[in-house]
């Protein structure tokens, strides 16, 4: 007589490959589609051609032009990143003057943007943009 006894099944191994593999595409999905940048947000003020002469203040503004390198430029006076202190008294002294910033058309975004922010650090209150050439 010869029984017929089954052994009990063995259950395969899951493999963790697939579920491995799930995990990454989720975590590169995540880092992909995550800001880890801050925004802020600058006001930016674009001069318009007037066609009144009047002015806000007795002072004519000060007249920067930013060229390609990053240098400003002011009556014929040239300043570069190091010139800060000298910048900041010039800016104090026509405090209320208005700060009008030019630049040449190889000037990019980021250079202008910076300009702006260090125009306000150093004590500017209203910088704008001119856009006429």
């Amino acid at each position: 007589m010869q029984l017929n006894i089954q052994t009990a099944k063995r259950r395969k191994a899951l493999s963790l490959t697939p579920l491995i593999d799930v995990v990454f595409i989720l975590l590169l999905f995540f880092m992909l589609t995550s800001s880890f940048i801050k925004w802020h947000n600058m006001e930016l003020a674009v001069s318009k051609p007037s066609t009144s002469t009047v002015q806000s203040s007795d002072q004519p503004p000060l007249l920067f032009t930013l060229v390609e390198t990053g240098e400003l430029s002011l009556r014929g006076q040239v300043y570069n990143e190091t010139d800060n202190a000298v910048l900041a008294q010039l800016i104090d002294e026509n405090s209320d003057a208005s700060v009008i910033l030019l630049t040449t058309d190889q000037v990019n975004v980021q250079q202008i943007i910076s300009t702006i922010d260090r125009l306000k650090r150093l004590g500017a209150e209203s910088v704008s943009l001119n856009t006429d050439r």
